[in-house]
């Protein structure tokens, strides 16, 4: 009898609670119709600041929103027009023209040809020289040289064949085994004829920056290199449709999650930013890449356990069929329902799309901007050719800019092979897998889809690595006291013999000056603490860190 007597009170206590909060609200409403009748004064930013119990009774007015109108942005050809009527043909987009007067925009070089000069273009748009190769370009003059890498005739491989137990039935197997595929374009990058599409090969790997890691495996990186190596020469539109359509891309940047009920916005996104119009420029908004997200829905792709990721096409109910509209309010809008071969086609049809091209290849060859006069003029050659990027590069690499600006870091794979190619020898060891990536510069592996930091290559941690690649190069010759008993050497002669080890480069008079320093010790015998023991041990010694200081110093680095 207490418990239900007790249940009974609390019951009755809810409801007298309950009653009084009902009776409270309803006080409330009452006298918010009162005051409403009564017509409170508004409440003033003072009152605002005041606590609320404290506050005199007044009215809290919300402020209505302004009304802000979007700023004027002017098209990169003047100001926002009508959208045309129908799309407009490809020939209608406007594209740079050559100003009046500026003919030698993209002139060639007529200062001095040496040896010093083919040298770097030999590392600059290859991976270094071959010995006398540098003094056989400077014999060709400025001209014939860029011919001759522009036109190398039929593809060979030349020189040492890799070797080694890492080998897969004497061959690299990039398509299986980790960092062979790193290996196999360095040893292409050493033994081509051809080094200007293996240069251009990495360009372009690092212009898409499509890792293995998140591109369906080895298999499908290893197709995207030959892509990317088969089609430079060609139109970069054609290029774009078919990186566009590429398994390594489509898994990369998720085109195979992109359907019409799910549209993925990476693709539509990067094409745009870091392909080919560029970022922060006014070249697109986010309603472009929602569009342009749209255009590219449609691929799929099959998943085999002993196949991976396989038959990769183009599905077309997984498409968005409906309107879609690029660039709105511009004379290049695109409206329709729109392809992915449409936006492909919009991107590069854009008027800011040859200056984004010219801008980013000539940054791979030469450190500084382009003058304004020599942009207009490569964008010229650019659109006169059909977006073509060998007439391109050919203009790059004939300007005096090349010849008579700053040196530029050598990124660390074009260290590694300029080094091999200096010694003439082929890729022996796997080594060059773990050297390279310590050194900041794994193929197959960069860093984002934008690629590697071309302006952090050095530091102390990769300049160590660098010093590794010396060493994996002199450590097979290294030199012992044995070679030198019974013999004397001048430090002179020392000096020669260690730059002859390299292919006899050109090098600075500092970088001389600090050999010499190293080179003008003498050995004295029978002193306390000897580490050497002989003459011919101390030669030896001398030698071989000759050999190293003279690639490792920062002449070596640069180009």
């Amino acid at each position: 009898m207490a418990t239900s007597h007790s249940t009974t009170a609390a019951k009755a206590t809810t409801k007298h609670a309950s009653a009084k909060r009902s009776a409270k609200k309803h006080a409330a409403r009452k006298a918010t119709k009162k005051n409403a009748k009564k017509k409170l004064p508004v409440c003033t930013s003072k009152d605002l600041k005041t606590k609320k119990a404290k506050r005199r009774k007044c009215r809290v007015v919300k402020a209505k929103p302004k009304v802000v109108s979007p700023p004027h942005r002017a098209t990169p050809t003047g100001p926002v027009a009508a959208p045309p009527a129908t799309a407009p043909g490809r020939d209608a987009f406007p594209t740079a023209q050559t100003p009046a007067g500026a003919t030698d925009g993209a002139r060639a070089y007529t200062g001095s040809f040496g040896v010093a000069q083919a040298a770097r273009l030999l590392h600059r748009a290859g991976f270094g020289p071959v010995p006398g190769q540098a003094e056989a370009f400077a014999e060709l003059g400025l001209l014939g040289a860029v011919q001759a890498l522009i036109d190398p005739g039929p593809a060979a491989l030349v020189g040492p064949a890799p070797t080694g137990a890492y080998l897969v039935g004497g061959q690299f197997a990039p398509a299986d085994k980790y960092g062979h595929l790193h290996l196999a374009m360095l040893d292409r990058q050493v033994r081509s004829t051809d080094s200007l599409t293996e240069r251009m090969t990495l360009v372009l790997h690092d212009w898409f920056g499509v890792g293995t890691d998140n591109a369906g495996g080895l298999r499908l990186m290893a197709g995207h290199i030959d892509l990317l190596r088969a089609n430079w020469r060609g139109s970069f539109r054609d290029l774009l449709m078919k990186v566009t359509q590429d398994p390594a891309m489509l898994t990369f940047l998720n085109g195979t999650d992109n359907t019409k009920a799910a549209p993925n916005e990476n693709y539509g996104r990067e094409l745009m930013e870091l392909f080919t119009l560029g970022a922060d420029r006014g070249a697109y908004t986010e309603t472009d890449v929602r569009e342009m997200a749209r255009t590219f829905t449609g691929f799929r792709v099959d998943y085999s356990a002993s196949l991976g990721l396989t038959n990769f096409r183009f599905d077309p109910t997984r498409f968005d069929p409906g309107t879609k509209t690029l660039f709105a309010g511009t004379p290049y809008e695109r409206s329709g329902r729109l392809s992915w071969q449409d936006g492909v086609n919009a991107v590069v049809d854009h008027p800011m799309h040859p200056s984004f091209v010219v801008l980013k290849l000539w940054s791979y060859f030469i450190p500084t901007a382009p003058s304004p006069l020599t942009q207009a003029d490569l964008e010229a050659i650019y659109r006169a050719h059909g977006e073509q990027l060998e007439p391109l590069v050919q203009a790059i690499l004939q300007h005096p800019d090349l010849y008579t600006g700053p040196e530029m870091v050598k990124p660390p794979v074009v260290h590694a092979a300029a080094l091999l190619r200096a010694r003439e020898s082929g890729i022996t060891t796997d080594a060059w897998i773990s050297r390279c990536s310590a050194a900041g510069q794994l193929m197959g592996y960069p860093p984002n889809v934008s690629g590697w930091n071309d302006r952090a290559w050095l530091n102390t941690s990769t300049h160590s690595a660098r010093w590794g690649f010396v060493q994996e190069l002199i450590t097979p010759a290294v030199v012992r006291a044995a070679d030198y008993t019974g013999k004397a050497e001048s430090s002179d002669q020392a000096l020669a013999a260690a730059l002859t080890f390299w292919g006899t480069p050109q090098i600075s008079a500092d970088h001389r000056a600090a050999m010499q320093v190293v080179a003008a010790q003498t050995w004295v015998p029978k002193t306390p603490g000897d580490q050497y023991g002989s003459l011919a041990t101390f030669l030896a010694h001398r030698q071989n860190a000759l050999r190293q200081l003279a690639a490792a110093a920062p002449d070596f680095q640069v180009s």
